[in-house]
C-alpha cells in the first residue's frame, strides 16, 4: 500500500476497510460499510463499474448534489479535495440508467497522537491508570496497556469504552520504578506511549470517611472527633496503618491548629468556649513518609458543650438531697476555676520575691550603719591620743 500516492483497497469488502494517512485514498467492492480518511486529505472512494457501463453518478446522502469540491475520474472514482468533516457521509454511485451500484460511509478524522498518562494509588494493592488524548482523532480506537514489574511486563486491565482507564492489581510497591505502555490504535494508525513512574511517590490514600465532631457534656473547651479510614484502605490496616492529622480553628479565623494522631479518633481540649469550630481530617501511609496525603474531609461545624444547652429538668425532693450531699467533680474545679488558681500562684510568687528583697536591703542598710558608727569611734580615740602630752 502506497502511504503517499493513490491509496486503493480492491476487492469484495464486508465490514471495514481503511486507507493509511496518504494524501489519496481510495474503496473498491460490491458492497462496503465504512471508509475512513485523514481531515484535510484528498479522498478518492471508488465505484465497480461492469463492463458497458459508460459513466457513474454519485451521490452524497442520496442528494443528486455534491457539496464539497470534487471531481470524477474518467473510471468512475470520485476524488474528494481535502475533505474536512462536512465532506463526511453516505456515498452511493449509481450507473447512467439510475441503479445503485455500491454504497460507502466516509469518516474522517487523525492517526493517534502520544497519550497524556497518569495514575493514582489509593493503597498498596491498586493502580488506577486513567490518559488524555493529545491529538483528537474523531475515530474510534482500541487501546492496550502494560507495566513492567520486576523485569516481567505485566498486563493492565483496560475498562470497556468510553472510559480510558485500566487497573494494576498487586503492583510490586517498592520498587525503584515501573513502567506504564499504553497502546493507542485506530483505523488510520498505531501510537505506543510509555511513562516512568514510582508508586510508593503516588500513593495517596482517599479522604477519611464519615468525619463527626461533638462537645463533651460537662467541658466547656472540649471537642470530640471521630471518623473511619477511607473504604478503599484495608480495612484492618494491618501492617498499613494510616496518619491522621486534623486541622481546627474557631469560625471567622484564618489560622488552623493541629494535631497529629494514628487513631481513629481524638480529643481537643482546648477549644474556645461557646464558639463554633471548622474541623477537617486527612490522611497518609504511615510507613511511607514519601507517600501523599489524602485530600481534606469536608469542613465539619461543631461547638463544645455549654450549660445553656441543658434542657430543663423537674426537680424532685431527692434532687435536693442528692445536691446538698453531691460536690463537683475535681477535674471540673480544675478546669473552670484554673485560670484563678495559676493568678492565685502568681500573686504568692510575687509576695515571697518582695519579702525576700526587702530582708535584704534592710540587712545591707544596717550593715552600713554599724560600720559608720564604728568609723567615727575610732577617729575620736586618734584625736584624744594626739592631744595628751608625751
Amino acid at each position: 500500500m502506497d502511504g503517499w500516492g493513490l491509496t486503493c483497497l480492491s476487492g469484495l469488502v464486508s465490514d471495514v476497510q481503511y486507507g493509511r494517512l496518504g494524501s489519496n485514498m481510495c474503496l473498491s467492492g460490491l458492497v462496503s460499510d465504512v471508509q475512513y480518511g485523514r481531515l484535510g486529505s484528498n479522498v478518492t472512494l471508488e465505484c465497480s463499474v461492469a463492463p458497458g457501463r459508460s459513466s457513474v453518478e454519485w451521490r452524497l446522502n442520496r442528494s443528486s448534489a455534491l457539496p464539497w469540491q470534487h471531481h470524477v475520474t474518467s473510471d468512475g472514482h470520485l476524488v474528494l479535495l481535502h475533505a474536512d468533516h462536512a465532506a463526511e457521509g453516505n456515498y452511493s454511485c449509481y450507473d447512467n440508467q439510475g441503479l445503485l451500484i455500491q454504497t460507502v460511509r466516509l469518516q474522517l478524522g487523525h492517526p493517534p497522537g502520544l497519550l497524556s498518562v497518569s495514575c493514582r494509588v489509593p493503597n498498596h494493592n491498586l493502580v488506577f491508570c486513567s490518559w488524555v488524548e493529545s491529538v483528537k482523532t474523531h475515530l474510534p480506537a482500541q487501546y492496550h496497556a502494560s507495566y513492567r514489574d520486576r523485569n516481567q511486563v505485566m498486563p493492565c486491565d483496560v475498562s470497556p469504552p468510553p472510559q480510558q482507564r485500566c487497573t494494576i492489581t498487586g503492583p510490586t510497591m517498592w520498587q525503584p520504578y515501573h513502567d506504564i505502555n499504553i497502546t493507542e490504535t485506530n483505523p488510520l494508525g498505531t501510537q505506543t506511549t510509555v511513562v516512568r513512574l514510582r508508586f510508593d511517590q503516588l500513593l495517596k490514600p482517599d479522604p477519611p470517611e464519615a468525619v463527626t465532631a461533638e462537645g463533651v457534656v460537662g467541658f466547656t473547651r472540649r471537642l470530640q472527633v471521630n471518623w473511619r479510614p477511607p473504604a478503599s484502605w484495608p480495612n484492618d490496616s494491618g501492617p498499613f496503618p494510616l496518619h491522621v492529622q486534623l486541622q481546627y480553628r474557631p469560625v471567622g479565623s484564618k489560622v488552623w491548629s493541629t494535631v497529629e494522631t494514628m487513631d481513629s479518633h481524638l480529643l481537643i481540649t482546648d477549644a474556645l468556649e461557646a464558639t463554633a469550630h471548622h474541623l477537617q481530617v486527612r490522611v497518609q501511609d504511615g510507613h511511607n513518609p514519601d507517600s501523599q496525603w489524602s485530600d481534606w474531609s469536608p469542613v465539619q461545624q461543631a461547638s463544645p458543650w455549654t450549660r445553656s444547652t441543658v434542657q430543663p429538668t423537674e426537680v424532685t425532693p431527692a434532687d435536693y438531697e442528692t445536691d446538698a450531699t453531691t460536690t463537683p467533680k475535681p477535674e471540673n474545679l480544675y478546669e473552670e476555676g484554673g485560670n484563678l488558681g495559676v493568678v492565685v500562684l502568681l500573686a504568692l510568687f510575687a509576695g515571697i520575691i518582695l519579702a525576700l528583697v526587702s530582708s535584704l536591703f534592710v540587712l545591707m542598710w544596717m550593715r552600713h550603719r554599724g560600720w559608720g558608727n564604728r568609723t567615727k569611734q575610732e577617729l575620736t580615740s586618734m584625736v584624744k591620743m594626739k592631744s595628751m602630752p608625751i
